[in-house]
């Protein structure tokens, strides 16, 4: 409101302005000069306005984006969730939203629901296992001969992200059975209600059994990376092998010279195989 009275008020102190002129100068300005400046008066002040509310708009824009991404990165670093790994950024970042408290967005009404879990809702031994699913899996991402892209990209790239969905989205549903279970419980218990609970008990330990042994071989897997790693590092120790060649030399030292050379022939074949287990302990998490 202030700002239309003030785009008013200009015009109109434009407007007196010409007329003053018009009025002190009458023989100097023409009257269809002052028609015509009369006329376009109202349209260099439409541009004007146009212009100032395009900049304002653009500036609130600007200043609504940075405010988003402050909160965004915020959210990033203070809610731990798994996201499925197939969801586009778009998708991702509607997530992301559903926990900035003033865009008044619900995580529990997103449509992506079953697309993400959040690491607070699980139960202590299901947070457990999902941190040491993660853990083999940032070993794996760490690692030397990731960076040198020595293993399988698949297994890399793809499989162990989707590994790791898989496991927060059953440890879920673990999770809500097992709260299921414990309010059955709550109360006399009956014969009767043994009979049905002890089956679903049954099953969802053998539940647990089987992703606790996916995680196991998640960890197999990540050892394995690992051991490739030291093998790569004990090849580049072997370049100061020349060093030592030259101590022994000097120590006229035949025999340990050609042990040095005999372990450098030996270490190449070892890195190989250290490679090659990481790689099948990999292709092992498909099956």
């Amino acid at each position: 409101m202030a700002k239309g009275c003030g785009y008013l008020l200009a015009s109109l102190m434009m407007l007196v302005g010409v007329l003053i002129m018009t009025n002190a100068l009458p023989g100097a300005l023409d009257p269809g000069v002052v028609v015509v400046a009369l006329l376009l008066l109202p349209i260099a002040l439409g541009a004007f306005v146009i212009v100032h509310d395009t900049r304002r708009i653009k500036a609130a824009e600007a200043a609504e984006e940075r405010l988003l991404a402050r909160e965004r990165d915020h959210v990033i670093r203070t809610v731990d969730f798994v996201a499925d790994p197939l969801l586009t950024e778009d998708e991702r970042l509607e997530i992301i939203d559903c926990f900035i408290p003033r865009l008044g967005r619900s995580a529990a009404a997103s449509p992506y629901r079953d697309r993400f879990v959040v690491v607070s809702e699980l139960a202590p031994s299901a947070r457990d296992l999902l941190e040491r699913a993660r853990a083999a899996v940032m070993s794996v991402y760490t690692s030397e001969v990731m960076r040198l892209r020595l293993l399988d990209g698949l297994a890399n790239e793809v499989l162990l992200p989707g590994q790791l969905w898989e496991i927060a989205l059953l440890l879920r549903v673990q999770t809500h059975l097992h709260e299921e279970q414990r309010e059955a419980r709550q109360g006399v218990v009956t014969p009767e209600l043994l009979a049905v609970l002890e089956p679903q008990q049954k099953a969802l330990r053998r539940s647990i059994d089987a992703v606790t042994a996916r995680i196991e071989s998640l960890e197999r897997y990540a050892h394995r990376v690992q051991e490739a790693d030291a093998a790569l590092r004990a090849k580049a120790a072997l370049g100061n092998n020349d060093k030592y060649r030259a101590l022994l030399a000097h120590t006229d030292d035949d025999e340990g010279m050609r042990e040095l050379a005999a372990h450098g022939d030996a270490l190449e074949e070892t890195l190989a195989r250290s490679v090659r287990q990481a790689i099948e302990a990999g292709q092992t998490l498909t099956s």
